[in-house]
């Protein structure tokens, strides 16, 4: 540990935050995430600073390299819409308030004064996210939505005009062009002067640290956090890699992947930390062995390895393929449908390392999906027996005549009991969930048909079948489609209409069959979901059956 590490704490009114940014005495490190507050969030913030509310402490580092290229490396190029002015000998660099510093900054700072100094602004991102105004009539906040300034009301008042005290005299010469009521104009100067002087005298509490290394300025920054919250795993790997290619940040590759590629997929609230545990494995490093090892081998320390970058950027390409594969060949129309993350993790490790994977070996994935999720098989078994399964998946991939699954015993796995109601909150009911929306698609062929294009699929719905009952047979999963203009409408609050004769030998891949509707006819709607109940149980069985697995009802 370093001994000569200093920190100080200290205190600055927003307009030096602002002269320190014009100054080049304010930098933003290139690994810090990519500025994503809402205007909301935007909004509230503004209203806390007029109200006097603190707004949490800046934490500032001030690094010590002996190389001048550590320090290009280490800056961005923007804060807010503003480029970043050129860095002094004692910059300070914004650890922790990056959305806060860039919300107040990027709206606060003058453009007319910034553009003599120097400072370009990029017109089209100001425009969409940096022109807040306040309003004295109704003493809010509010987002300018006009191109500029030019046509605001005279009490619409931009906000980087409350901060500079010169601006109250220009408003005061303006007032007099639109009210001729004195008291009027009074009771508006008045309001300008009392949001003005909030603005000139708030004051931000920061934390400054000085001399200390990289590896410990991570350190203190999960101990300095002035929000509480943990550091994430992504920004400490965005951060040890900063000195590796700038335009890579893991962070904003993440938002990336999950945004532009598996949304697609209906997959974009998958966890990161799903995500960086596929990373780790395509390194064999396998993510099970941080847990049980105590973390000694964590993904941050694999940063060091050069090929970390394209590694990274190759597991992505198989998150995807991986995703695709579950949705298109599973229906696993949405991540909450999931059984296991596992199940993704171990996929996205067979298309990372097999690249034009053949008809047999697809299939095989496909009938290992469906053992896996009914067998529980990543539940039943200990930290060792999970090593042996997953050398077992391993050797799969590099024989496609090896099967994937691990027995530790020559007894058949068996499934849990039918599932009193179907919520996403365990394995055995996604299992069902997802056999009776692959039947509804696939009838008895559910391992053997052809894939849906994802282009075709919107997503999954689940109906009732009488609205108040809660049962699993009462659960109908409908495949929603683009192409089609025949699917149920979301606001439909039960499908029993199919249980009306006039849909006769109709919905039958639906567990509906005739006679139930004749209980229906006679209203005995607790023999309707009982028989229902037995049909769907008598399916699965001989679908889990064709797995090898023992179906228990």
């Amino acid at each position: 540990m370093n001994h000569n590490i200093r920190i100080k704490v200290d205190s600055k009114r927003l307009f030096d935050y602002i002269s320190d940014f014009e100054k080049g005495n304010l930098q933003i490190p290139a690994f810090s995430r990519d500025f994503v507050w809402t205007n909301e969030k935007k909004l509230a913030l503004f209203d806390s600073v007029k109200k006097g509310y603190p707004i949490g402490s800046i934490l500032l580092w001030q690094p010590d390299f002996e190389k001048e290229e550590d320090y290009e490396k280490l800056g961005t190029e923007k804060l807010g819409a503003y480029n970043m002015p050129k860095r002094n000998y004692n910059s300070f660099y914004v650890l922790d308030g990056v959305q806060r510093l860039s919300t107040l900054i990027g709206c606060l700072i003058h453009p007319e004064k910034a553009k003599q100094k120097g400072i370009i602004r990029d017109e089209k991102e100001w425009e969409k996210e940096w022109k807040i105004v306040y309003n004295l009539k109704n003493g809010l906040f509010e987002i300018n939505r006009s191109k500029g300034f030019d046509n605001l009301a005279f009490y619409q008042i931009p906000v980087y005009r409350l901060i500079d005290g010169k601006e109250f005299f220009s408003f005061q010469k303006q007032l007099s062009l639109f009210e001729e009521n004195e008291n009027a104009i009074e009771k508006y100067i008045n309001k300008y002067e009392e949001i003005s002087l909030i603005f000139q005298n708030y004051e931000i509490p920061n934390t400054q640290i000085y001399k200390a290394s990289f590896s410990e300025i991570l350190d203190i920054f999960q101990r300095l956090n002035s929000t509480g919250a943990p550091i994430t795993a992504d920004w400490v790997v965005s951060a040890r890699a900063f000195g590796k290619d700038k335009s890579f940040r893991l962070g904003t590759e993440i938002d990336k992947l999950l945004e532009n590629d598996l949304k697609q997929f209906n997959f974009q609230s998958l966890k990161r930390d799903v995500i960086l545990k596929c990373i780790t494995n395509s390194f064999g490093d396998i993510y099970f062995d941080q847990i049980a090892n105590n973390n000694t081998r964590k993904l941050e320390n694999l940063v060091d390895r050069d090929d970390f970058i394209p590694t990274t950027q190759k597991t992505f390409i198989a998150i995807q393929k991986a995703t695709k594969f579950l949705f298109e060949e599973l229906l696993v129309l949405d991540s909450k449908l999931l059984p296991y993350n596992n199940q993704l993790i171990f996929m996205t490790d067979f298309f990372n390392q097999v690249e034009n994977p053949s008809k047999k070996q697809l299939k095989t994935l496909k009938k290992w999906f469906w053992i896996s999720t009914y067998a529980n098989y990543f539940t039943i078994y200990n930290l060792s027996k999970q090593h042996l399964a997953y050398q077992q998946f391993q050797e799969f991939m590099l024989d496609e005549d090896t099967d994937p699954v691990f027995y530790d015993t020559t007894e058949p796995f068996s499934t849990l009991e039918f599932p009193a109601k179907i919520e996403m909150g365990s394995v055995r009911k996604k299992a069902l969930a997802l056999f009776m929306l692959n039947y509804s698609v696939r009838g008895e062929n559910i391992l053997n048909s052809p894939s849906v294009k994802a282009e075709d699929i919107e997503g999954c719905k689940e109906y009732k079948l009488f609205k108040e009952e809660q049962m699993a047979e009462n659960a109908i999963f409908i495949m929603e489609k683009f192409n089609v203009t025949d699917n149920f409408p979301k606001t439909l609050k039960d499908l029993s209409f199919m249980l009306s004769t006039e849909n006769k030998n109709k919905y039958e891949n639906l567990f509906i069959s005739e006679e139930m509707r004749e209980a229906y006819k006679i209203k005995d709607f607790e023999k309707v979901l009982a028989i229902r109940k037995t049909l769907i149980i008598c399916a699965e069985k001989t679908f889990v059956e064709s797995l090898d697995l023992i179906y228990t009802p």
